[in-house]
């Protein structure tokens, strides 16, 4: 599944990046050593983090992007260094458990 199929039902924004990208999976954590231990490539990483890490690790694991749950925003630095790193970054208003349950439905 497309990445961009998924956006409605998240009621998500695109942040960075292109949702053109193919979805296998998610992984949910807040923690950037599970994620960088248990993440597999091609995965949506949910996740209520907003700093630049984040972006690294995904960049390391090859994820399919990252939804940043409850609404909150990265910073502008963040948002660059997504781009630069081709790391897609969205945004939901729900929260970490509403938007895993939709992502159940969905995948």
């Amino acid at each position: 599944m497309k990445l961009a199929d998924t956006l409605s039902r998240l009621d998500a924004r695109v942040i960075s990046g292109s949702p053109e990208v193919e979805v296998r999976g998610c992984y949910i954590s807040d923690l950037l050593s599970d994620v960088l231990a248990h993440a597999r490539p091609g995965a949506l990483w949910v996740t209520l983090q907003t700093h630049r890490n984040v972006v690294s690790v995904a960049a390391m694991k090859d994820v399919a992007g990252v939804l940043i749950t409850c609404g909150r925003q990265p910073d502008p630095a963040v948002v660059a260094k997504a781009a630069e790193e081709e790391v897609v970054l969205l945004s939901t208003p729900l929260t970490t458990f509403e938007a895993a349950g939709k992502l159940w439905e969905l995948l």
